[in-house]
């Protein structure tokens, strides 16, 4: 078993109890494929009918509001990734999905993962906890946008979130997330480490 595989099984065991020849089936469905920093396997305007899990890398999926792009989220390891509104009505996607680094996803497409709902109902149950799970974190997210000062936001994401502070995620894209500028977050920053005591 590869290093994507068991990072899958461990992930929809957290979910659900599996039989071997269960998850046999359902990893059958799946390829692994590389991705290049920069590279978008979810193109807003564009239809896309991929189910992605990530196994290694970070994504970050945003949408453009009056010409400007907007970060609504970031997906790290052990993440599922998809733009569910375009994924069931087959409409242009609302949202792109970006490689912030380089990346490995096992991925498949809506037809397989239909196909494997009817033969297998657990994926069922699998694919509502994902779909409840984000709309739950989605709720969380908007009421950390109301929190006031930026610092405190800032601070609150980092003890629920602390790996959406890696380096390899700028700080225009987790301003971005935060929904303040970029300058006040560097800023917040530069005050912090001003403050640390020095050796």
């Amino acid at each position: 078993m590869t290093h994507s595989q068991k990072l899958f099984k461990d992930f929809l065991k957290s979910l659900i109890p599996l039989t071997a020849p269960e998850f046999k089936k359902i990893i059958s469905i799946f390829e692994e494929i590389s991705f290049k920093k920069g590279e978008m396997p979810i193109e807003m305007g564009k239809s896309s009918d991929s189910v992605l899990f990530i196994t290694k890398g970070v994504f970050r999926e945003f949408t453009l509001i009056n010409d400007e792009e907007h970060t609504l989220w970031i997906s790290v390891e052990g993440e599922a990734v998809l733009d569910v509104s375009n994924f069931m009505s087959g409409e242009p996607s609302r949202i792109s999905v970006e490689a912030l680094t380089n990346a490995q996803v096992l991925k498949t497409n809506k037809e397989k993962f239909e196909q494997m709902l009817l033969e297998n109902p657990k994926m069922s149950i699998v694919m509502n906890k994902v779909y409840f799970q984000n709309l739950h974190e989605i709720r969380e997210h908007q009421i950390l946008l109301k929190i006031w000062p930026t610092q405190k936001r800032e601070e609150l994401l980092f003890q629920t979130k602390p790996y959406l502070f890696r380096k390899e995620i700028k700080i225009k894209h987790l301003a971005s997330l935060l929904n303040v500028h970029p300058n006040s977050l560097s800023r917040i920053h530069n005050q912090k480490s001003d403050s640390e005591p020095k050796d």
